[in-house]
């Protein structure tokens, strides 16, 4: 099944029936459409997703790392998966597994404020906010462990050439006022990236 939109219908469908008669219950089970963003094929744009969806559980209060959330990518890597091993280490430098490894956690985990250090208090979403607010240097990590809405309505996210490219190549789907399509991710210090859609709204939750 080559079409996203066919399969996350079926497959929704077929979860809700099961649910339901599991359950005992009836009605809608999913309070809305999935949402999908096109992304560049480059190193930046690939990490930046990547850890935003490892980042997950931790910011659904699941766990406090995102290693002992055996649902997600990250912790599947670090017991074994070699196809999601392969994955992130192509948007890694290291050709080593064990050094991109430590790459990546620090990508995450800089984030917490305890680069594989226990002792150091993570960063609360509160916290993060005010130090954006203030103009505060924050890593990619502690960022995304905000629900940034850009990167499920952001429509096309990578760098300003690729977003540009996209709006190029859809251009009859846009207001013919519109003269570009690359947009900054406000009030997130992303280097590098942007989105097609300008999130002026509780872009960041």
């Amino acid at each position: 099944m080559s079409d996203v939109s066919a399969f996350m219908k079926e497959l929704k469908q077929r979860f809700s029936r099961w649910y339901n008669k599991t359950m005992g219950r009836f009605g809608t089970l999913w309070a809305e459409r999935f949402t999908s963003v096109v992304v560049e094929d480059s190193a930046a744009a690939l990490r930046t997703v990547a850890a935003y969806i490892d980042l997950n559980p931790i910011r659904a209060g699941l766990v406090e790392d995102p290693k002992d959330y055996r649902f997600c990518g990250y912790a599947a890597a670090l017991t074994g998966a070699t196809t999601i091993r392969q994955g992130l280490m192509s948007f890694l430098e290291p050709a080593d597994w064990g050094k991109a490894a430590a790459q990546y956690r620090m990508v995450l985990f800089v984030a917490a404020g305890s680069a594989n250090r226990s002792d150091k208090a993570v960063l609360d979403p509160q916290t993060i906010r005010a130090e954006l607010a203030r103009g505060g240097e924050l890593s990619l990590g502690q960022v995304l462990r905000l629900r940034v809405r850009h990167m499920t309505d952001g429509v096309v996210l990578g760098s300003k050439d690729f977003v540009n490219e996209m709006f190029t190549r859809h251009r009859d789907r846009f207001s013919v006022r519109r003269k570009d399509g690359a947009r900054p991710i406000r009030g997130v210090p992303l280097p590098g990236i942007c989105v097609m859609r300008d999130l002026r709204v509780d872009a960041i939750g």
